[in-house]
């Protein structure tokens, strides 16, 4: 019990730090400009001003418990000083819906269940952000630890003395909730179609994610998704320059979390109608909040260059030449990654479970041999599953809305609705065509133009509130009893006394030194784990270490770094299957 209460208390401390720093980043950069931010805003807020002040100090020293003490003592001096309008703030903004929100965001985050990923970089990232200053090259321990995992880096500032890391995933789950608590504002604004879609986001997160374990960085960026997808409807509605400010900040964030998010850039098409062109040159005027996106976008480029010498590492040939920048991965290396994401994401790892080939069929194959019939091995593949059910979803909200539906007879061509239902068109398009896993944002791109499509075509007379309260009732219901079913269990089977906060399992590792520098091998495993940093998935990785002024390079050879590769496609696709090679 006394675990249960320290972990509450936790939570309720991480949620007033962000709330603080959130209000600190609108009193800087958006003072005058926007008063009506909700409660969930301004958490989100703080998760993005939070992530540049962390990459901005990691470039000059490593974020240690100390510099966590001294930005949570910052936090509450600020706090104390402006404790009667924060309070004020809070008491305004807060309902009993979001108090339940915020109830249920408690219940799905008590768990000793970690994420699926915690051993291949989410942990490793975190320990490195928290022992080392940024590292030139850093990519070459394991190229895991640079596909786009910036929310981990975040999330290292947030250890606590003793406790150290094990309270560290209750953030996704905080994240979620500023979200969700956003919405529920949202409802009472918007018009029926805006309910109707905001009401399907809310079923499909209580369905769909209803486990924190789930709550990676794919389902933040999801939210941001979201969040861009309601202010461009409120900006159709209520043209204005600071929804575009705003929509300019979570996508920058979002897309530097996870590239795919790149994709929502075709919801802004509307901007060119005449219009709405005016709007377009207001997000070019100099102010505070302009000047925090190029900062956003500066130092995330150059936190992406130092640790990969890429852009965006994943995406075919927007890395730096070796010659050029020695710690680089190289576009070869980048490129073969590239292909594996490609393959997983079109059902590799399916066609391998239902095909059981007599001999390993390599990345490049599979998509040479699916290029015109990967959906029939995507199918198969449990993630085709997940997208089957936010698809049923989407369609029981509409079916159930038919009495309720006119004919729109006033359709044009080239209206903001026919633009946006073009571009979230474009957007599944080139989804599908490229990364069709629900989890690459699918959750949102597929379901906003199933929603813009039949927007456009019929006009919501009212809103089904009965359906509304019975889906959503059985929707808490499932949440609810899943999530207490899932919790007696886990006490039920864990009998340590520090239950609901995580225990990292010891993992037996070899150390090598290269230069004077300490690189750790895990010996019965492939992750690194919990094992300290630095640590490399492999002892044939790092060719040379360089340390120069204080910055420490780490080398490698492109050959080297798609043996890796090869060597975690094996894994992924036979191993994982229990395939016999």
């Amino acid at each position: 019990m006394t675990s249960f209460l320290g972990f509450f208390l936790i939570y309720n401390f991480y949620i007033l730090i962000l709330l603080v720093t959130g209000l600190i980043f609108k009193k800087i950069f958006l003072k005058n400009k926007v008063d009506n931010l909700t409660l969930g805003e301004i958490g989100i807020f703080g998760f993005v001003f939070i992530y540049l002040f962390v990459t901005i100090f990691h470039f000059f020293l490593p974020i240690t418990i100390t510099f966590s003490l001294i930005f949570y003592l910052l936090c509450i001096i600020i706090f104390l000083f402006e404790f009667k309008n924060i309070s004020n703030f809070i008491r305004a903004n807060i309902n009993k819906y979001i108090i339940f929100v915020y109830l249920l965001g408690f219940l799905t985050a008590v768990t000793n269940n970690l994420h699926d990923d915690w051993q291949l970089y989410q942990l490793p990232i975190i320990n490195y952000m928290q022992h080392f200053k940024i590292i030139f090259g850093f990519i070459s321990l394991n190229d895991y630890y640079g596909q786009g995992h910036s929310f981990y880096e975040l999330m290292s500032i947030f250890q606590l003395p003793f406790l150290k890391n094990t309270s560290l995933y209750l953030l996704p789950v905080i994240f979620v909730i500023f979200f969700l608590s956003h919405v529920l504002i949202e409802i009472k604004k918007t018009d029926d179609k805006g309910k109707l879609y905001l009401f399907f986001i809310i079923a499909l997160i209580l369905l769909r994610f209803s486990r924190s374990k789930e709550f990676g960085t794919d389902l933040p960026v999801i939210c941001l998704l979201f969040i861009i997808q309601i202010y461009v409807l409120n900006f159709i509605r209520k043209p204005n320059s600071e929804l575009l400010f705003k929509i300019g900040v979570f996508f920058t964030f979002a897309v530097f979390l996870k590239i795919y998010a790149a994709l929502a850039i075709l919801y802004l098409f509307f901007l060119f109608k005449k219009r709405n062109f005016r709007f377009f040159f207001d997000l070019f005027k100099i102010n505070r909040l302009s000047f925090f996106i190029i900062f956003l976008i500066l130092f995330s480029f150059s936190k992406n260059i130092i640790t990969s010498g890429c852009f965006f590492y994943q995406l075919k040939n927007m890395c730096l030449d070796k010659n050029v920048a020695s710690w680089s991965i190289g576009n070869k290396v980048a490129n073969e990654r590239h292909i594996f994401t490609s393959a997983s994401s079109k059902g590799w790892k399916a066609y391998v479970r239902t095909e059981k080939p007599k001999k390993f069929v390599s990345a490049e194959e599979y998509l040479e041999l699916s290029k015109f019939n990967y959906f029939k091995y995507l199918s198969k593949d449990a993630i085709f599953d997940r997208l089957i059910i936010t698809l049923l979803i989407c369609f029981i909200f509409i079916i159930f809305h038919i009495k309720n539906l006119k004919k729109n007879e006033s359709n044009k061509i080239f209206n903001s609705n026919s633009v946006i239902m073009f571009g979230s068109l474009f957007a599944v398009i080139i989804w599908l065509l490229k990364i069709p896993n629900v989890r690459y944002g699918g959750y949102a791109y597929v379901p906003f133009f199933i929603f813009m499509t039949f927007f456009y075509y019929y006009d919501l007379k009212k809103l089904n509130k009965k359906f509304i309260s019975v889906f959503i009732s059985l929707c808490l219901i499932f949440f609810t009893t899943k999530n207490l079913d899932r919790i007696y269990d886990e006490v039920s089977t864990d009998k340590s006394l520090n239950y609901p906060f995580s225990n990292y399992k010891n993992i037996k590792y070899k150390t090598t030194n290269i230069q004077n520098v300490k690189i750790n091998v895990p010996l019965n495993q492939l992750w690194c784990g919990n094992i300290p940093m630095l640590c490399s998935s492999g002892d044939y990785l790092i060719t040379n270490v360089i340390s120069k002024n204080s910055y420490i390079f780490l080398l490698s050879k492109e050959k080297d770094m798609i043996k890796f590769i090869n060597r975690t496609a094996y894994y992924d696709t036979v191993v994982e299957n229990y395939i016999e090679k």
